[in-house]
């Protein structure tokens, strides 16, 4: 895939990632997103003060993305 493909692609997913949790984020989710791109199928999440129940509903909330979802504790 040419480069300024691979850009492309992280900044689409990485706005639409950001705005399926937005809700989230609105009820004080801290978080960061980051899809790399050496693994442009993985969009990984780093919260603070992540739960289980916060893992679920992020997982939930970016299903449809088709992207492989990596979320962690920052």
């Amino acid at each position: 895939m040419r480069a300024e493909l691979i850009d492309q692609h992280i900044a689409a997913m990485t706005a639409a990632s950001t705005n399926l949790l937005r809700q989230m984020q609105d009820e004080g989710l801290d978080y960061t997103l980051n899809v790399r791109p050496t693994d442009t199928a993985t969009m990984h999440v780093s919260v603070r003060d992540l739960t289980p129940d916060i893992e679920n509903r992020i997982r939930r909330c970016l299903l449809g993305t088709g992207m492989q979802v990596a979320v962690s504790e920052a």
